[in-house]
């Protein structure tokens, strides 16, 4: 049997996929699940990330990404990060939607591979799988770039909580909500609607070069750690992301958006660990 992932693989130039389904995506969006974090989310993730990276995985990325200097590598990992949201809308990626998330019962605060995902394709296993083919030196450009890009954004998925949270309702996406008068369902609020009226506003978050992600990221990685990032979102979700009452107040608005903050900066260092201790491997491979 062929592995599930190796189907996903025969697919277009990255740069035609991404301008082409540009136009699919806003089509389709207001009847689709939302997007964890949206475009602004992951873009901050990933370049925080970067900033924290050691001299020499970063020269590996720069060369992966192909942006020759500073000035270009933000908008590519930009683009690179958000990518896997625009292509799984392409029929070579189809099959990618469940690599987005993972659920575990609500009767369980434990990720059980064998019982959340049989197939290997989910949010945990989809980070494992990436991770070890980026430290692959045999493989070709696009494929390095396409495992960078998946690597980013299902380590900023997994620290949406919804995204670790449950089958019954799809992660939120089954929950109505209300907020400031307008009712969408409680993933989008957590994904987009918060998330884009923050970062709208003087409230910000912390800037790519945050000193605390980099000192941070100086430690060490090991595959094992994502299932207690799993778990630890999984609780997350149970505990923070469902407010008391369907009209969402401040009070609830103002915690889930210091939430939000934190989620990105945990995410932000543990996926430089990854790229620390992967694209250094990597690097050891070639001398």
């Amino acid at each position: 049997m062929l592995d599930p992932y190796e189907k996903m693989h025969s697919m277009q130039m990255k740069t035609l996929i991404f301008f082409c389904t540009l136009v699919m995506l806003n089509a389709v969006a207001a009847a689709r699940p939302a997007l964890a974090w949206g475009s602004l989310g992951h873009g901050v993730i990933g370049n925080a990330a970067v900033a924290a990276l050691n001299p020499a995985p970063r020269a590996r990325l720069l060369d992966i990404l192909q942006a020759p200097s500073a000035d270009t590598l933000a908008a590519a990992v930009d683009e690179a990060c958000f990518w896997p949201d625009m292509a799984r809308e392409s029929p070579d990626w189809s099959r990618s939607s469940p690599l987005h998330y993972v659920n575990i019962p609500r009767s369980s605060n434990r990720y059980d591979r064998q019982r959340d995902c049989p197939e290997g394709l989910c949010l945990t296993e989809g980070i494992l799988k990436y991770a070890d083919e980026l430290a692959r030196p045999g493989l070709d450009h696009e494929r390095r770039w396409q495992a960078f890009a998946w690597l980013c954004h299902l380590v900023g998925d997994l620290h949406q909580p919804l995204h670790a949270g449950f089958r019954d309702d799809r992660g939120g996406n089954q929950v109505k909500v209300e907020y400031r008068g307008e009712r969408f369902n409680l993933h989008r609020f957590w994904d987009r609607v918060l998330v884009n009226e923050r970062m709208g506003s003087d409230e910000g978050w912390t800037t790519p070069g945050d000193p605390t992600v980099g000192a941070a990221a100086a430690g060490q990685w090991a595959p094992a750690d994502l299932i207690a990032w799993t778990e630890e979102s999984h609780a997350l979700a149970a505990a923070r992301a469902y407010p008391p009452t369907s009209v969402i107040d401040d009070d609830f608005a103002n915690a889930s958006w210091a939430l939000i903050q934190q989620q990105w900066q945990k995410a932000a260092t543990r996926l430089a660990l990854i790229l620390n201790a992967v694209l250094t491997e990597e690097a050891g491979a070639l001398d």
